[in-house]
């Protein structure tokens, strides 16, 4: 920092924090290996300057020069160098790439008072050396000097009083005149800096001259006589024509309104009054010097700030909204005290008059008074114009105190510890002795745990290894203040640093604290083991036992890495997010940088299956922004890995079943080097798959003590005694260095010098602490014991996993629950020993102890004695059974629910109610004998859910939950997520289905409910003993249903699997339920292929379908109801037991809810009739009349091995599994799908009774709503699962879309092929496979049959480079009539485009996805009878299908090519041109921008084109640095298009053919001289925009475009060229030619402007207020996203050029957009035409309502920068109901009360769909209640979709959550928690 008293602004130098050293240091080196070039240089020019001290040389630009000596500044360093020309070389610009090393600027809005004491301004800028700033970037010096606003330091210097704040504007002004230097102001982010954001900068206003608002301080302000002398002050200015003036004499008024204004307001803040404010015109803002003034808002807020005028002053500032109020009434009659005023002197021709005048100004800009003459006032510009007499000195301001300075940024949250210096002292001297204890350093990684959370970039952790110390020294401290008095000990007068004992209020326990603040009554502590600081009285502050006193504190103090705050500070949403994703974890850390007294990490949560790291997952939730300040070097990245994507090369991840799972998350690092590459394949080990229940032999590897001990399978041993024998042997012999970062290893023992496999927890100095995972135990080794582990050898689980008694037995005599005597261990260990073999081991529960993994809760046994572990040391006397208290424990909490068997055992009968039906072979039930149990614990399940809604916080149990069920009654459940956001799959551990919640109706269990935790699970899993279960049948299982379910039942135990379910053989009175099942699956067996194979061990079938919300979400049917759906009245129960059961039981219910028909209630026709009790007469009873066709009756397809075909590909799941039709049965596929669709009335389709797995049938393919030939493959309720045969894609579907397959349609074989590659090797990946084959015309061999599906051999036939497929040449096509445009797009609107689902194996045994239904269509091979091939430039070009030879036709001429082809487009497809540009226009919110690296030639984009900012398609053609040259399919044209703006076409828009034809003149027979060819371009570039006839001659399959001949006036134009050639011998042919061109051919049109919306996300919740309300069915809304668009409209609607085109009349069509003079704005207007006729209807686009205007020559064209703006409101329709009345009209009651609801409350907006391609269907809620639901409760309306009634009966306002609460937002209400924006949208107001 630099400054002395004479100087004006301050000066400084610094360095980025993102610049990287080492790049710095290689350059270095460079410069000093070069040549070095003598060369005289000038100042201002770049050179190598050496250094005559230390011989070497540097980078500099030439500051100054005197004679032949140069005053060089070294731009790496900072300093100047003065030298002789000798000393300066030139140098190549290749040693400039890098940027300058040090940053050169100035402070800017911020000047020092003249009369301030510069000692103490010296001393303050000097303790800023070393400090990081943050700041923002207003404007640029040339040589990159920067103007950088530190509003840390600019408040530093005017709260000491020091300084003065000056706004921007002025600042910028003054900088000019001091420099004379024009300046560069940063609207846009500034160019080469080391930095992707600059911090804050989140939005950028273009300064506004205050245009349109110096009228207000004109007319509002003071009244100044011309001619007259006043003494004033600069109190703001833009320009020397624009600034604003106070009169000196108000400066007192000004002071005394700042301080009442504080004094009202200060006060409401300091007592947190917060109520909402609507501000009227003038408001109260508190500025950026910290004081109050009156303002006036300009602008909505955007991203919590608000634009405010400060009247009394002239200039703009943003302002937070908590810093902006309503103005109190007493201010209003205050005049304005600001005035506008002008030079008078500017426009006269004596320059130094001129000259002296501007230093006046500037001497007033700087503090001086100004004498000023008033000479006139200029009502045009509504400002004084004056002239400056003279100027005085300022008196000395008297507001603030001046003294010594401490500088306080960067501690806006510390303030209250005792100032920045003193706590970072004392949070040093803590940090290093931590540190020395800790051996962390950079590169460390390590198991901790968070202790205390500030916000993400202040937090504190401890390590895991100091865990047992710690826990060894607090049990000492409370045993020592246990018997301590209250007045013992206490630290009188505490000292700043001191160390003692401090209370912490919540517990009342002693905790080790440092004193970093003294109070009137106590001190602030800081508690060092924790991290957070609070006040403590005098009394409970003791002295510091020495014991405690010597070990270093436990805390360290953390930042996470890259992520700063979305605002400048942050929120208590974005820390409480932060706080919730850590605490009660063990995280992996990752030390990436060591600063001062913190260190900067990378957190990944150990026990999660994904590899994202806290810091990712804050940004992807919108919780904070990425910043790339710190680069972390040790993680080696593949290429396609961004620095955003980071994540470490391993973490610890949790398997479903809760185990523990260490895993590799690296990407493979392309390094070139073989082995490296071999060791750097991601590893893993994995988990072995226990839950409760399980049961198997064992041993144990390894005992701690009875709640820590490790046991193995004994079925695996033989297995890792192999593995063991083959690691020996290969690292005997081999050596692979374990690679920087690896977790998974192997390591050397160093008692038996063997090599286990192993993972490392801890590494540091050269020695690492690693957990062998086959054994348990943990051991210490040095790095040279350890090596990468090769992929072979993860293939076996890792063997060792482990158990605890805890729950079941606990110490008899400790202090602290888990200290176990030494005689306990030894027996544990004895009983281990002296039962080897014969272990038995079942595990009842899983469960998390705090900071450390997962246990199994097991018992013990002896299988031949039968005694248990448990006994024994209960019977030693050494333990006794737990008691519900220590199961309570805070540091224990389980994972999942306890396991029981209920004394079930062999060869007993037990009476059981069944449940659920989860299959033939598997039923879930209860006992009968636990009728009671299941009565007592549904009571305390509701005297819970009671209790927990009363509770405002409670430490809650995660994956345990209550959940509500359709019958409104909660139960215990285990839930598991789903990709919607707002749900929750949840199991119901007491009844055994599955059921998808809302996140509202589940209810997580407080930890101290203990009953609820402890309580066994009731439903018993049992399977029908010699049953099948390897394949399924749906219509046993629906049998099963209607005989069982709910029903008292005999079940004879006849076995028990490994797994805790029984065998059993069910009885129904005398009915053998085992015998009749195998009865009914023999029936069916007798059909072909009536089953569908599943290769799982799974018990549940689940049919993934679509969510009512449109979210994919996996439900799981357990069983359908036969006879009402899931929402009937009917099932509002579960459904008692026959008889008077005390209990319920949870009902059977399937859902499977299908988007489009939503409120359907499809009843599944079963084969299987239940008409009497008699289960004995119940037989299925199939009609042979009704017999439906299998797939195997279709002919045979006529591939054969050996057989070779032209074919495409129809469908890709992967490389493993694809579909082709052969080319030749094209047409019979077109022809077969035109007989479904045209010849074949539904209503007369038939419906099959029943269907069976491999029926043939007709579905509906939603998408298109077609039929195709289809077989179901699945089914489970009324939801079906079938592949279209003739396509190979799937679809599940309800069996109302199903039909009969006529008898016509089996003549025909199957024509898709299943596939795979024999040789997969040839292609990299499934997605290389789908870009080299997609769209090709391929030559296939098929070399092996496996049943239906074939290996093949593929061939990519030869085309031009980006050819889409094979063209059908126009001789094969008969000739007819054209088809006309409207025909052409009814069939290209149904054809589709051919899906993919890379990824996907869609086999007969997989379960139901929706993405493979929705994903995958039909594909038409109408498009391949589009397509071309084009020689020219490498693109796709596809002809219109109605083009035949010899056709005639009108076209308009698009563009030459330099070989002289040319595009044309066919002008009856101009209405297909506007339905495509209206179809992007309105899609366009669907279309992703693609990502760089996946922008390749051939890729089917869309562009928006610089010329008109329109949105065309386009194929890439070349890619470019940052660049792609595409070509304009549609308008025949190449551009050069930004890489970044590339959007995806959306199916919508890839429907319509490409309308851009390549044509070339046939039999082109003169010269192909220079001159013919320049004549025929020149006459073709005339005829562009114009309108000729061409004759299609034929098709040239060779260049892949049309020859056609062109006529003009009857002839042949080739022959009017011919002619022309001749004159040109002798003449100019050119320019004969030319002139008859434009005679003949004169057409000039301008493209329609059509405004898009900007993109939304369908069902995101959106902020934003109500623009035009007139009913529910007509009203806008305006996103708060675009509140900064509406600004920017707003500035260039006031900067409207004079004069502008007119809007021709030809554009006088619905949609075009143009510029309106508004009657009821009086102003210019974006407008949308709406109807045009006698009177033009026109939308004013950014205000929701309507004009009419009867002239056209009231509209213009709108500028080319309005256009590229988007849509400001949205036209809305709100969804679910309708007006009361019968006339389907709204009444004005309805409408008001509508109005009302959008106008008072908070609004939150869901888009659902887009309807007529207008408005947007719309739910709304205000103040967190849905507004359809007011309407409803008011009687204004009526629900018509009862769906979403009861979504809004049962939806309730969502609360925020508490700190560390467990509760989440429902479903529907995403975002519904406002309370945070209350302040932001309770005063919105704008000006436009």
């Amino acid at each position: 920092m630099d400054w002395n008293p004479e100087d004006i602004l301050i000066h400084f130098q610094g360095q980025y924090l993102t610049v990287c050293d080492l790049d710095y240091n290689i350059l270095q080196g460079e410069i000093q290996n070069i040549p070095k070039t003598k060369a005289t240089v000038e100042i201002g020019e770049f050179c190598l300057v050496e250094d005559l001290i230390s011989a070497r040389w540097y980078r500099g630009r030439v500051q100054n020069r005197r004679e032949d000596v140069f005053d060089v500044f070294l731009i790496d360093h900072g300093n100047v160098l003065s030298v002789d020309i000798a000393y300066i070389s030139s140098c190549s610009n290749d040693l400039f790439i890098l940027p300058p090393k040090i940053v050169c600027g100035f402070l800017a809005n911020v000047l020092l008072h003249h009369d301030c004491s510069s000692s103490v301004v010296e001393d303050y800028l000097s303790t800023l050396v070393g400090r990081n700033v943050t700041g923002y970037i207003q404007a640029l010096l040339p040589h990159k000097v920067l103007l950088l606003e530190a509003p840390d330091i600019n408040s530093d210097l005017v709260r000491h009083g020091c300084g003065r704040h000056v706004d921007t504007d002025t600042f910028l002004l003054l900088v000019e005149m001091l420099t004379e230097v024009p300046l560069k102001q940063n609207i846009d982010p500034v160019p080469d800096l080391l930095i992707e954001k600059s911090r804050g900068q989140q939005f950028c206003f273009k300064p506004s001259g205050l245009q349109g608002y110096e009228q207000i301080l004109s007319f509002c302000g003071p009244k100044l006589r011309c001619g007259t002398r006043a003494t004033v002050q600069v109190t703001a200015a833009v320009n020397p024509g624009l600034f604003y003036c106070q009169m000196a004499s108000v400066k007192t008024d000004l002071w005394e309104m700042s301080k009442k204004l504080a004094a009202v307001y200060e006060y409401r803040t300091s007592h947190h009054q917060k109520t909402p404010e609507n501000l009227g015109l003038l408001c109260s803002v508190k500025g950026k010097d910290g004081k109050w003034y009156r303002g006036f808002v300009q602008f909505l807020p955007v991203n919590s700030q608000v634009r405010v005028l400060f009247i009394d002053y002239g200039f703009f500032e943003s302002v937070k909204v908590e810093n902006i109020h309503r103005l109190p009434p007493d201010f209003y009659s205050t005049p304005i005290m600001a005035f506008p005023c002008s030079l008078s002197s500017l426009n006269v021709q004596d320059d130094a008059v001129k000259a002296q005048q501007l230093s006046f100004l500037k001497a007033g800009l700087l503090g001086g008074v100004l004498d000023v003459e008033i000479s006139h006032f200029e009502e045009e510009k509504h400002l004084y114009a004056i002239k400056v007499v003279s100027v005085k000195e300022p008196e000395p301001n008297p507001e603030l105190p001046r003294g010594k300075m401490e500088p306080v940024f960067e501690t806006e949250d510390l303030s209250a510890q005792g100032g920045y210096s003193s706590y970072e002292t004392i949070i040093g001297e803590v940090f290093g002795k931590t540190l020395e204890e800790e051996e962390v350093q950079e590169g460390s990684v390590f198991v901790g745990y968070v202790e205390h959370v500030q916000n993400p970039n202040h937090f504190w952790m401890r390590t895991q290894k100091r865990n047992d110390e710690f826990r060894e020294m607090m049990t000492q401290m409370a045993d020592h203040f246990s018997q301590a008095k209250l007045d013992d000990d206490t630290l009188v007068n505490p000292d700043l640093g001191s160390l003692c004992c401090a209370v912490y209020e919540q517990d009342m326990h002693f905790y080790r604290g440092v004193v970093t603040d003294t109070l009137e009554h106590g001190a602030e502590v800081l508690f060092i083991d924790f991290g957070n600081i609070e006040k403590v009285p005098h009394m409970l502050i003791k002295t510091i036992p020495e014991t405690f006193r010597r070990k270093s504190a436990f805390a360290l103090c953390c930042t996470l890495v890259n992520v700063i705050p979305l605002d400048e500070v942050w929120t208590s949403t974005a820390s409480d997010f932060f706080r919730r994703a850590v605490s009660n974890k063990a995280l992996v850390v990752r030390v990436v940088q060591m600063r001062k007294n913190k260190f900067v990490v990378d957190l990944y949560e150990m026990g999660s299956d994904n590899s994202q790291s806290i810091a990712n997952f804050l940004i992807s939730s919108k919780q904070a922004e990425y910043w790339n300040n710190v680069r972390t070097e040790p993680m080696v990245q593949n290429k396609e890995v961004t620095e955003k994507t980071k994540c470490p090369r391993q973490c610890v991840t949790l398997d479903i079943s809760g185990n523990t799972e260490w895993e590799n998350c690296e990407q493979e690092v392309n390094t070139g080097k073989k082995e490296i590459e071999k060791a750097k394949v991601p590893i893993s080990f994995k988990a072995l798959s226990i839950k409760p229940g399980c049961e198997f032999a064992v041993c144990c590897s390894y005992i701690k003590s009875p709640s820590d001990f490790w046991c193995q399978p004994l079925d695996k041993v033989p297995a890792l005694k192999e593995l063991m024998s083959k690691i020996q042997q290969y690292y005997k012999t081999h050596t692979v260095p374990l690679q920087s970062g690896d977790s998974c290893c192997v390591a050397k023992s160093p008692q038996d010098g063997k090599w286990y496999r192993a993972f490392i927890t801890e590494r540091r100095k050269g020695h690492a602490r690693v957990i062998l995972v086959d054994y348990g135990f943990t051991i210490q080794l040095k790095d040279h014991n350890l090596q990468t582990i090769l992929h072979d050898y993860v293939v076996l689980e890792r063997q060792a996993f482990r158990c605890s008694l805890y729950n079941l037995i606990e110490p008899v005599e400790t202090k602290s629950y888990g200290d176990w005597s030494l005689e306990a261990c030894n027996a544990l260990k004895a009983f281990s020993n002296d039962n080897t073999g014969r272990l038995r081991c079942k595990v009842v529960s899983q469960l998390n102890v705090k900071n450390e993994e997962l246990y199994n809760a097991v018992v013990l046994y002896n299988t031949q004695t039968q005694q248990s572990i448990t006994e024994v040391l209960v019977e030693q006397g050494l333990a006794r059974e737990a008691t519900v208290l220590t199961k309570q424990l805070s540091t224990v909490f389980p994972e999942s629910f306890v396991y029981s068997s209920f004394d079930v055992d062999l060869k007993t009968t037990v009476q059981v109610f069944i449940t659920h039906v989860s299959s033939q072979w598997e039923i879930y039930c209860h006992l009968e004998r636990n009728s009671e149990i299941i009565e007592e614990l549904g009571k305390k399940i509701s005297e819970e859910v009671e209790k927990m809604k009363q509770a405002s916080k409670r430490d809650v149990v995660r994956k345990m939950c209550l959940a509500k069920y359709l019958d409104g009654i909660w139960y215990r459940g285990l839930v598991y997520p789903v990709q919607s956001p707002s749900h929750l799959n949840v199991f119901f551990v007491d009844y055994g289905n599955t059921n998808i919640s809302e996140k509202t109706h589940v209810m997580f269990i407080p930890r101290d409910s203990a009953h609820l935790l402890y309580t066994p699970m009731q439903a018993l899993r049992f399977n029908l003993a010699s049953v099948s279960n390897e394949e399924l049948y749906a219509d046993v299982k629906e049998w099963l249903d209607g005989a069982i379910l709910n029903k008292q039942v005999r079940a004879v135990i006849v076995g028990k699997s490994n797994d805790g379910s029984f065998d059993v053989e069910l009885f129904d009175g005398d009915v053998n339920i085992n015998e009749k099942v195998k009865e009914l699956i023999l029936s069916l067996t007798h059909k072909p292929k009536n089953v569908v194979s599943f290769n799982t061990s799974s018990t549940n079938t689940k049919c993934k379908t679509h969510h009512t919300r449109s979210v994919k979400t996996v439900i799981k049917s357990k069983s359908q109801p036969k006879e009402t759906s899931s929402y009937s009245p009917t099932s509002a129960h579960r459904g008692a037991r026959v008889g008077s059961s005390p209990y319920k039981k949870k009902e059977n219910t399937s859902t499977c809810v299908k988007t489009h028909n939503k409120n359907a209630n499809v009843k599944h026709q079963m084969a299987l009739h239940d008409t009497n009790t008699d289960t004995k007469t119940q037989q299925p009873q199939h009609n042979e009349e009704a017999e439906v066709p299998q797939l195997s009756c279709l002919p045979k397809m006529k591939v054969s091995v050996g057989f070779r075909a032209k074919c495409f590909v129809s469908h890709i799941n992967s490389i493993n599994r694809f579909f082709l039709q052969l080319s030749e049965d094209e047409d019979a596929i077109l022809k077969m799908g035109e007989d479904i669709n045209s010849g074949v009335s539904r209503d007369y389709l038939k419906t099959p009774p029943f269907l069976r797995i491999g029926d043939l049938v007709l579905a509906e393919y939603e998408e298109d709503g077609a039929l195709y030939r289809s077989v179901v493959t699945d089914h489970d309720g009324s939801c079906f699962k079938v592949e279209f045969v003739d396509y190979g894609n799937s679809a599940v579907i309800g069996k109302e879309k199903i039909y009969s397959l006529p008898k016509e349609c089996l003549s025909q074989p199957r024509f898709s092929i299943s596939c795979s590659l024999l040789d997969t090797s040839t292609y990299e990946n499934d997605a290389s496979f789908v870009n080299a084959v997609m769209e090709k015309s391929l030559m296939v061999d098929f070399v092996r049959q496996y049943e239906t599906h074939w290996e093949v051999t593929v061939e990519v036939l030869p085309v031009a480079p980006g050819a889409a497929v094979e063209i059908i040449t126009a001789t094969k096509r008969e000739e007819g009539a054209c088809e006309s445009s409207s025909e052409i797009e009814k069939k290209v609107r149904c054809s589709e485009q051919t899906s993919l689902n890379v990824g996907e194996d869609e086999t007969e045994s997989e379960p139901m996805t929706i993405d493979q239904c929705n994903s995958s269509t039909p594909t038409r091979m109408i498009q391949r009878k589009n397509s071309v091939k084009v020689n020219n430039d490498c693109v796709d070009a596809v002809t219109t299908s109605s083009i035949q030879a010899k056709d005639t036709e009108n076209t308009a001429v698009l563009s030459v090519l330099s070989n002289g082809d040319f595009y044309v487009r066919l002008n009856k497809t101009s209405g297909l041109l506007a339905a495509l540009e209206s179809r992007i226009a309105e899609n366009l919110h669907k279309c992703d921008v693609v990502a760089d690296e996946d922008i390749k030639q051939g890729l089917r984009c869309l562009v928006q084109v610089h010329k008109d900012n329109q949105w065309k398609r386009a194929v890439v053609q070349h890619v470019g640095q940052g660049t792609c040259q595409v070509l304009l399919v549609d308008h025949g044209l190449t551009e050069e298009i930004p890489s970044g703006s590339i959007r995806r076409q959306c199916s919508d828009v890839t429907k319509i053919p490409n309308l851009a034809v390549l044509c070339k003149m046939n039999c082109l027979e003169f010269s192909e001289g220079e001159h013919a060819h320049k004549l025929w371009c020149e006459t073709l570039k005339s005829m562009i925009d114009k309108e000729v006839k061409l004759v299609f001659v034929c098709y040239s399959e060779v260049d892949n475009l049309w020859l056609v001949e062109i006529l003009m006036h009857g002839p042949f134009l080739i022959h009017q060229i011919k002619a022309s050639l001749q004159e040109y011998e002798a003449t100019s042919p050119a320019k004969t030619h030319n002139e008859a061109a434009e005679e003949e051919l004169i057409l000039d049109t301008s493209p329609h402007q059509l405004l898009c919306f900007a993109p939304i996300h369908i069902g995101k919740a959106y902020s934003g207020i109500a623009a035009a309300v007139a009913t529910p069915f007509d009203f806008c809304v305006v996103l708060e996203d675009l509140l900064l668009v509406m600004n920017q409209v707003s500035i260039m609607l006031d900067d409207l050029p004079a004069q502008m085109s007119p809007l021709p009349e030809a554009h006088l069509i619905p949609r075009t957009c143009c510029m309106l003079k508004s009657v009821t704005k009086n102003k210019w207007c974006r407008a949308e035409i709406v109807h045009a006729d006698t009177t033009i209807v026109l939308n004013l686009t950014d205000y929701g309502h309507c004009e009419c205007v009867n002239d056209i020559s009231k509209l213009k064209r709108l500028p080319d920068e309005l256009m590229k703006l988007p849509k400001v409101t949205y036209p809305c329709i709100l969804r679910g109901v309708e007006p009361v009345g019968l006339d389907g009209q709204w009444t004005d009651e309805a409408a008001l009360f509508f109005q009302q609801c959008l106008y008072e409350g908070n609004l939150q907006i869901f888009f659902r769909e887009f309807e007529s391609n207008t408005h947007w269907k719309v739910d709304i809620l205000a103040d967190g209640v849905h507004v359809a639901k007011e309407l409803v409760d008011a009687g204004h309306a009526n629900y018509i979709d009862m769906m979403l009634a009861l979504r809004f009966q049962k939806q309730s306002p969502c609360k925020a959550p508490p700190p560390d609460s467990e509760e989440e937002c429902g479903p529907e209400d995403e975002g519904l928690d406002v309370a945070d924006e209350d302040v932001s949208r309770s005063s919105n107001c704008f000006l436009m």
